[in-house]
Parts: C-alpha cells; structure tokens; sequence
C-alpha cells in the first residue's frame, strides 16, 4: 500500500548525518569544520552513542602496543574530558576510562562549536531516492514528521538503518550475531582488595581486563544467566564502577527482540549483582546505582560497500591506496551462547580503504561506524569506538573532496586523524 502525505521541509545540506555515535560526531564536525552545511539527525536526546547511552567503558582502539594510530575529532574530545578530570588515559594499553556524563557534555559541545544543525530525539522514518541517489531523508520528532534535504548522506546509525531505507545492498547476515550487553553503574562496592583493585584500569600493567576469579566463580553457580568478563572500570569522577556483565544473543535491528532483552538482561543484572553479593565480601554492600538506558550492540546490519574488508586481510598486513583510517583493537568475538571470548592481536595497525565506506548501489550515501562494509572478523576488530570516531571523519572529508580518495587521505593527515 502506497501512502502519499506532505511533510513540513526542514532544510537542505550538503551533508546529512544519521546518527549520533562517536561515527556520527566525527562526520558531522569534519564536515562543517570544512564549510559544509551539515545536519545530524540523532534518536537520542543526547549525542555520544555507546559509551553516553550504554555505559560502554573505556574507550578502545586509539592505540596499538603503545603508539597511537587514531587522532583526529575523536582524540580531541578525548582531550577535553582530560582536561576536566572526566577521563583517565590507561597506558601502555591506551583504553581511556570516562565519565559517561562528560562525554554527552563534550560532545555536544564540539557539534555545536562546529555549526552543526542538530536534529535530536528524531527517528528516522524513510527516505526519497531518485536514480540511484538519497534526496532527501525524513524523521520523526515530537512535532511530527519531517524532511530534510541533502548531496551527500553518512549511515551512522549503527545498524544501517538509512541503507535500509535506501534498498542499499546489505552483506549477508551472520548466523548468529555476537551478543548485547546491558551495561550498568554500581556503587558500595569496596575496590581496596586485590580482587576489584588489579583490574579496574585497564592498563595492562595490574593484571588481565577481564576479572578470572569471578568468571571462574560465576560459572560455577547452577543460577546464574549468561553473562561475559566480567569487566569493572572506574568513572573517573566519583566512586561509581561501570559494569560490563550481562549477555545475550539477537537481532538488536528487530525491535520486539531489542525490547524483550533488554527486560530480560535488566533481570539478569539484579540477579548477577545479588549472587555475588553473597559470594564475595567486596560486593556485600553493592548496590546498583543506574542501568544503562540503551544496550550495549555489538553487531547487527551491515552494508555491502565498493569493497568488502577481511578479517585476514588485517592479520596479514594488507595495503591499500585509499587507507583513510586504522584499527587497532584485536579481533574481539563474543561468543553468542556462552561465557567465553576469542581474541586475536594484530601484528600491525589494520588499514581501512574509504571503498568500504561507499555504499556498492547509492551513489551518494556513505556508512560509517558499525554499518561499515566488512566481513564478521574484520569487523571484530573495527567495531570499537576509536574506530568509530575515525571512519566518521573520514566520511565526512570524504563527502567534502567529493569521494576523492587522494584528497580524502591528505585532509586527513593535515587534520592529524591518520597518525
């Protein structure tokens, strides 16, 4: 059934953005650093993705052994949240430990600095596509649905749900996706132990990030759900611990699923926190504080672009002449029905060509973040939020030089994100 209405036009840009994740920052503050009008249109009514609505800590994959490979607006807001004592640089590693607030803070702060049109709590609702190219996309606010105009489009949704709308072609779907976690804060747990003490930072130097003692422990407990780590980083500011547990297998893309776990891992995290209440001394006065208002996704759609990367490509060092960006995180499978984890190092920073950027069908639509085109080993090393930050300013120099990958590479080096 065709359904034809008019909708209020909001205006036209040069670029539009969706979604407001570390991918969708970048891209939009890139972009009109650069003189392009550009718009962001974000669900939330905040901006930060993973790490500001899902409690997602640390930040991952700005180094690789210890030398910096990711710079650019993502390295930037990184700096502010230093300079505020919001954040905590956890060398040699380099995760960086952050205050969920002060991401939403800085964040917002560099979009709109930048002179960025934002278009928050907007949920995109469909898009216009005329050969072969997106003209406009639409959403939906409080007031009702709207329109806005563009040239060029960045997919940062996470779960390429403006490729979606675009009939863009989408790579095949895996069997099973790597599972959510539902993130939260607790607080009254006592850290001056060497059971919580040697693992809350993330440095490489006080012990192993995942905690073995309690994952041995949880195991080992006929009731306890599914769970992952468990992980405990510290928030800087205050005593509040970030706590990355739970776990569940889905299609977060699928509403009905999205919504059935996150009741379900919000269950599972009262009933994790009281097990090990009983268990361990440290957590006998836990409590938890905040639960985290999105899940944490790992994986779900992600677009077919001019050129699909491989995980083996990344462990065998490959080249390309359009590299506009380099991950640095190791290969990082969840396993979906279980407890463990398959990690594999990379021996060197994995380039990331801007083919995999450009839709393979839309002219003028580029993904970024977790919609960008790679097989599931590649993309368990890229998913990560350092590597979000610089596949979204990619895009968006990308849609200033027109799709030039040469110009793309040489503004980005000029603005010291490929380091």
């Amino acid at each position: 059934m065709r359904i034809e209405r008019e909708v209020p036009f909001a205006g036209s840009f040069d670029l539009v953005v969706c979604g407001g994740g570390p991918s969708g920052i970048a891209a939009a503050v890139s972009a009109s650093r650069l003189g392009l009008r550009t718009a962001l249109i974000e669900k939330n009514h905040f901006f930060g993705g993973m790490g500001a609505g899902g409690y997602v800590v640390p930040l991952s994959g700005f180094f690789h052994q210890g030398i910096r490979v990711a710079g650019g607006i993502g390295w930037e807001l990184v700096q502010r949240m230093l300079q505020d004592g919001a954040a905590q640089l956890e060398l040699p590693k380099g995760h960086v430990s952050f205050h969920p607030e002060y991401l939403k803070l800085h964040a917002e702060r560099l979009l709109r600095e930048a002179g960025v049109t934002l278009f928050p709590d907007a949920v995109l609702s469909g898009c216009c596509r005329e050969d072969g190219r997106i003209t406009q996309v639409l959403f939906v606010q409080e007031d009702g649905e709207k329109a806005v105009g563009g040239t060029t489009f960045a997919d940062a949704t996470g779960s390429a749900v403006l490729c979606r709308f675009a009939n863009a072609e989408l790579l095949p779907e895996p069997e099973k996706y790597q599972p959510m976690s539902l993130c939260f804060l607790l607080e009254g747990a006592d850290v001056t132990t060497p059971l919580l003490g040697g693992c809350i930072h993330h440095d490489g130097k006080t012990g192993r990030s995942v905690n073995a003692e309690l994952h041995a422990w949880l195991a080992e407990q006929p009731d306890a759900p599914q769970f992952g780590g468990p992980w405990f980083n510290a928030l800087i500011r205050g005593n509040l611990l970030a706590v990355n547990m739970t776990r569940a297998a889905g299609d977060a893309a699928d509403p009905k699923v999205y919504a059935a776990t996150y009741a379900g891992l919000r269950e599972d995290a009262f009933r994790l926190v009281e097990l090990l209440r009983k268990g361990f001394p440290e957590f006998r006065n836990a409590q938890i504080a905040a639960i985290a208002p999105d899940l944490g996704v790992r994986e779900t759609r992600r677009m077919r672009g001019l050129y699909v990367l491989t995980g083996r490509e990344l462990l065998d060092g490959a080249h390309f002449d359009d590299t506009i960006a380099f991950c640095a995180h190791p290969i990082d499978i969840h396993q979906a029905d279980g407890n463990g984890q398959r990690l594999a190092e990379l021996p060197a920073p994995g380039p990331i060509p801007l083919r995999c950027l450009q839709s393979a069908n839309v002219e003028n639509l580029l993904a970024a973040g977790r919609a960008i085109s790679c097989d599931g080993e590649a993309f368990a090393s890229l998913r990560v939020m350092a590597t979000a930050f610089a596949l979204g300013e990619a895009a968006g120099v990308a849609a200033w030089a027109n799709g030039d990958a040469q110009r793309t590479r040489a503004q980005l080096q000029k603005q010291g994100a490929i380091v």
